[in-house]
């Protein structure tokens, strides 16, 4: 347990790290293109080949470790490289496919994705898609090798990869703002290149062997098949909502996209910080102790995972409602970003943020599922709650404009996450309701106390302080220590085991 603490700490540092770097990237964007049809066309363009390979990759990942493990435990390392080889070949097959498509048929991509956009919006994002089309087959490769990784429990590269893209990324905006617009292009499969290259040693390391070769007879790959199948159909129901979003995004106001994606660049940012990290070990984990029969350490993992997502993003939740405005302005108040953009982007980040920690626990529940090899269910209940988003994107986009996607969004991930932990805890028994019932109410009266507090304190410290960056980092503070005082007074779980503990320690 001492081991998988550290490895989670480790983890999140990481992933700080390179989610800086990504929201650096986006303040350079912001900063040479603010919300303007040029940053709609780009997005767009990262956005196209991203989720054409997200009903790939995703499925891959996801029904690659656990399949590696059962091939492990039962025969030995040498079957489960065979099978790592076929399924990536057999991948890059189908990327092959997709490719084809996105170099040819580019404005139909964009036609799809973003039917809102004018001609010329369009035919800025075709010429982007078409130069940055050669990034699937890289965007494949990387999805094997990071499963691979986790299931030999190396957490840290796959988390550290975005850092090299990120850079790059970062290279092409400000070279395109300079010598023209297909930079961005360009720079976006440099980006997965770059990924590649970072990613390949630590595989190496692992004694990964590629051999060229496919065996559509493989057992393991029909069953593989077979649990990949209804997370496949899954991610295309939830492209289709992704489509739909842009789509409407693209038609109520310009720049509704662009104000969409930084809204939720910033609230990814808070849920990968502070959940990414303890999910894919808690993942990883349960897939090895799935394929050894170790249930009970199954519930008492998934027990103290979601006690601590309950600590960590219930008042992350509400200090980021209650700073919204100065975060959005900090983050992104730069160059052409103008009032205009800090007003959308503020209401869909608030918006974003009610959902927070039902998209944390959606996603934690789902990792359970996966490890047991039960895509079916995920798959229905995902689908329902999509289907609901949709038909709440149509009625909230009337009322609220673009405020209203980011809201159906949170109404549907909250509707997604009280499903699957009712159907969970039929699966497998009690995993810790009354520890999480408890949690989750101290956490939400500490909250409370917090938001407060910070409210109290930005009145009394814009007397004196001038510097909006100084301001906010004192809010935080200020809410950071009240929350954690209250969580001693109400004795919450989380806080006193770190009391405990260093209590032991001394």
């Amino acid at each position: 347990m001492k081991k998988l603490q550290k490895s989670t700490l480790t983890l999140m540092l990481v992933i700080v790290v390179a989610k800086l770097i990504g929201m650096f990237r986006d303040v350079v964007l912001a900063n040479y293109f603010g919300t303007s049809n040029i940053s709609d066309a780009y997005l767009i363009t990262v956005s196209v080949p991203t989720l054409i390979f997200y009903f790939i990759g995703h499925s891959l990942s996801t029904a690659y470790i656990p399949m590696y493990n059962k091939i492990k435990a039962e025969k030995d390392e040498k079957s489960a490289q065979r099978f790592s080889n076929n399924l990536l070949n057999l991948s890059l097959v189908v990327s092959a496919i997709i490719f084809v498509f996105l170099f040819l048929c580019p404005m139909v991509a964009v036609k799809i994705f973003a039917t809102g956009f004018d001609d010329e919006t369009a035919s800025i994002a075709a010429d982007l898609i078409k130069l940055s089309s050669p990034s699937i087959f890289f965007m494949t490769i990387l999805s094997v090798f990071g499963g691979y990784l986790q299931a030999n429990k190396n957490f840290l590269a796959p988390a550290a990869i975005s850092v090299p893209r990120n850079v790059a990324i970062v290279v092409s905006i400000v070279i395109a703002a300079v010598y023209g617009v297909k930079y961005l292009g360009i720079g976006l499969l440099v980006a997965y290149i770059f990924e590649f290259l970072f990613l390949l040693p630590f595989v190496l390391r692992k004694h990964y062997r590629y051999r060229p070769t496919i065996d559509l007879k493989d057992e393991n790959l029909k069953h593989t098949a077979y649990i990949l199948l209804p997370i496949f159909f899954g991610m295309c129901v939830g492209q289709i909502n992704k489509i739909i979003d842009r789509s409407l995004a693209s038609t109520v106001v310009e720049g509704g996209i662009s104000a969409l994606s930084y809204a939720s660049v910033i609230n990814t940012a808070v849920q990968e910080v502070l959940v990414t990290g303890i999910i894919t070990i808690l993942f990883a984990s349960c897939a090895e102790l799935v394929a050894h029969a170790k249930h009970q350490e199954v519930k008492a993992k998934l027990s103290s995972t979601i006690n601590v997502l309950s600590f960590l993003l219930i008042p992350s939740s509400v200090g980021i409602i209650v700073l919204a405005r100065p975060i959005v302005k900090i983050v992104l108040c730069r160059g052409n970003f103008d009032e205009r953009s800090i007003m959308m982007t503020t209401g869909a980040l608030c918006c974003y943020t009610v959902g927070l920690f039902s998209l944390a626990m959606r996603d934690t529940l789902v990792k359970v599922f996966y490890a047991y090899k039960d895509t079916r269910t995920t798959t229905v209940t995902s689908t329902a709650a999509i289907v609901l988003k949709i038909v709440l994107s149509f009625i909230c986009t009337k009322k609220w404009g673009i405020n209203g996607l980011a809201l159906a969004t949170s109404i549907s991930a909250i509707f997604n996450s009280i499903i699957l932990y009712i159907l969970l805890r039929k699966k497998i028994g009690d995993f810790g309701l009354k520890s999480f019932v408890s949690v989750g109410i101290k956490s939400l009266v500490s909250s409370g106390v917090m938001a407060v507090s910070i409210v109290w304190g930005s009145n009394y410290v814009s007397g004196f302080v001038s510097s909006e960056m100084l301001q906010l980092m004192m809010m935080v503070g200020l809410g950071v220590i009240t929350y954690f005082i209250m969580g001693l007074i109400l004795r919450t779980e989380p806080v006193m085991s770190v009391v405990n503990k260093l209590l032991k320690r001394k």
